[in-house]
């Protein structure tokens, strides 16, 4: 008998779900009507199991994680060292998921199933174990491991107590060298599978968290063997995926828009249907009325002024061949800069309707919306993000029914953990630099005489940190990678004391005369008019201060360009969180974090 309590009517829910949320990956038949007894004996049955898995592993849009970073406006207390108790509220939903898949994984393992049904199931759950017991152990520190299915009979047996991370590390990578071992670098019918966790998947995600189990947050006092082992991890992960035909895609803003099978860049993939949508293209584009939108990635003057001018030199940098002019910042920048960021009076054609939109010019000044409802929604720092975001859904309502794919793992950022790992190890300098030109070039940054796309020659191994970590987040801006790093490198205590800063945009008299009527509107339509039949040129310095006032403000204080606002004091103990209270109370064996009321435990050991 077995040793567990799942009912019919459980797994009836879990599978249903699964008939309405991805598409092909999850979309087999329908799997509302079943025997429980039959899962297991049925190969359609089993693999929709593992799909209510999948969907429910898989990571999707990181729509507010910016927000945690410099990168981003963002209202959120731990920036301010505002958070005295958990907020993080994972933790029972990833022992669900974790008790489902040791249910798959025991279940297949005594099937009758021929090894190319069972391997590829039993890989995917192998991997999603691993990579929920990360995501575990990144927000909190060790954590109970729990390898079978345990029984409600099982009474205080129950209450298993906190392994240590190093414990909960090394179970992570074996069950992530166990699912490399059983997953095929393809399956048959790649369209109808493209999202599933190939081998080339699983062996990019173990290295992307070796390089953060070799990284400060887990490893203060950086010992060089576990950035060995995760330059290694990256190397392999390398060769696999060139030898399946991934690479980098040649068209930098398109990428996210190719759903195909054939999509070189992506690697690790979230679908999306009008069935399971998301709401990312409603947050990310101005405010339309009703969408609840206006709220998600929208770039600090930090993030804006990174981005190098278009030979790859910094703003600052007086060998550029370009010469940065602060009130048309746009000019002559990292090509990458226009394909995730708009600006006041960017070329920008969305789908939206009047009077939000009346031609392809992006307008992000003051009252600039005409609505009041969405004048109270402008964005703070005068820019908004335009990375992924498909132009050709209609704002509105249709804009909360997002189907744009989400690439979790793409090849530029295996590139770029590659070239992380090989710093750390030292004597890789080739390499790094191999992997930064190449993806500049694909930007369209220019090569420049020395063929170094505007990187220094001869860096150290400090100064190519930096690099990589800059390029980190160019490359990956709005991807959920900004903040991310942040954490794991420890570098929040580099912009601690630090403000995240925007413009503050105001119409000019010049612009309140450009039309009769004196309506904001009319007078918006008119510089349009002018704008794109030629009269003007908006990206004039002169002509662009004749018509708007910028200052700068903090994301804070909307409106007042006088206070710096509040300074970033990110606190220490947010590298572990605190356990939720209520796991401790249902589980006495549970020690809480140290560093927090109660804690003693030590999420370094």
């Amino acid at each position: 008998m077995k040793i567990y309590n799942i009912t019919k009517k459980i797994l009836t829910v879990l599978l249903g779900v699964l008939v309405m949320q991805c598409s092909d990956v999850l979309d087999k038949q329908d799997l509302s009507a079943f025997n429980e007894d039959s899962v297991w004996t049925d190969a359609n049955l089993a693999e929709g199991f593992i799909n209510q898995i999948h969907n429910r592993g898989m990571d999707g849009w990181p729509t507010s994680s910016a927000g945690f970073s410099d990168d981003a406006h963002g209202t959120f207390g731990e920036m301010y060292g505002e958070t005295d108790t958990n907020s993080r509220t994972m933790y029972d939903g990833a022992y669900r998921l974790i008790r489902d898949i040791n249910i798959a994984l025991e279940e297949l393992g005594a099937s009758d199933f021929e090894s190319e049904i069972k391997d590829p199931l039993m890989g995917q759950a192998f991997f999603f174990r691993a990579k929920i017991y990360f995501d575990l152990i990144s927000t909190y520190g060790g954590v109970p491991l729990v390898l079978e299915i345990r029984s409600s009979d099982e009474g205080e047996a129950l209450n298993v107590a906190r392994n240590k991370t190093t414990e909960c590390m090394a179970q992570i990578r074996s069950d992530l060298d166990t699912a490399i071992g059983l997953l095929p670098d393809a399956y048959d019918d790649a369209s109808s599978d493209y999202g599933r966790i190939t081998k080339g998947a699983a062996m990019a995600y173990k290295g992307r968290i070796l390089n953060h189990w070799a990284s400060e947050q887990f490893d203060p006092t950086q010992s060089a063997g576990r950035w060995q082992d995760a330059f290694a991890a990256n190397q392999a992960a390398l060769s696999n995926l060139e030898a399946n035909g991934k690479g980098l895609h040649p068209d930098f803003e398109g990428l996210w828009f190719d759903e195909s099978a054939g999509n070189v860049e992506a690697i690790m993939v979230r679908r999306y249907t009008e069935n399971f949508s998301h709401n990312r293209e409603a947050g990310c584009r101005p405010f339309v009325v009703g969408t609840n939108g206006e709220s998600y990635n929208k770039a600090t003057k930090g993030l804006v002024d990174a981005f190098p001018m278009k030979d790859g030199k910094s703003i600052n940098d007086a060998t550029s061949a370009y010469t940065y002019d602060p009130v048309i910042l746009w000019e002559n920048r990292d090509p990458r800069f226009a394909k995730s960021i708009a600006w006041n009076s960017a070329i920008w054609d969305l789908n939206d309707p009047a009077p939000v939109r009346t031609s392809v010019i992006e307008w992000t000044f003051q009252e600039s919306s005409i609505e009041a409802q969405a004048d109270s929604r402008i964005t703070p720092t005068g820019f908004h993000c335009r990375k992924a975001v498909d132009g050709s859904v209609p704002g509105g309502a249709a804009a909360l029914i997002g189907t744009t794919d989400w690439i979790e793992i793409r090849f530029a950022e295996v590139l770029l953990n590659l070239a992380e790992a090989a710093n750390e190890v030292g004597g890789n300098s080739a390499l790094i630099y191999d992997i930064l030109t190449d993806i500049r070039e694909r930007a369209g940054i220019d090569a420049g005489g020395d063929n170094l796309y505007g990187l220094q020659a001869g860096m150290s191994q400090s100064q190519l940190r930096d690099a990589i970590m800059l390029e980190r987040r160019l490359e990956l801006a709005f991807e959920g990678k900004r903040s991310y790093d942040l954490r794991r490198r420890r570098m929040y205590e580099d912009i601690n004391g630090t403000y995240r800063r925007g413009y503050y945009i105001v119409r000019t008299a010049a612009f309140d005369a450009l039309d009769p009527s004196d309506e904001i509107l009319d007078d918006r339509i008119a510089l349009e008019n002018m704008i794109l039949g030629g009269s003007i040129d908006i990206n004039d310095a002169a002509t662009y201060n004749t018509y708007f006032d910028t200052q700068v403000q903090s994301v804070e204080r909307f409106g007042n360009t006088t206070d710096n606002g509040d300074a970033i004091d990110y606190q220490d103990k947010y590298y572990f969180w605190d356990l939720p209270q209520t796991a401790i109370d249902r589980n006495p064996s549970l020690v809480q974090t140290a560093g927090w009321p109660g804690g003693s435990f030590d999420p370094l050991q």
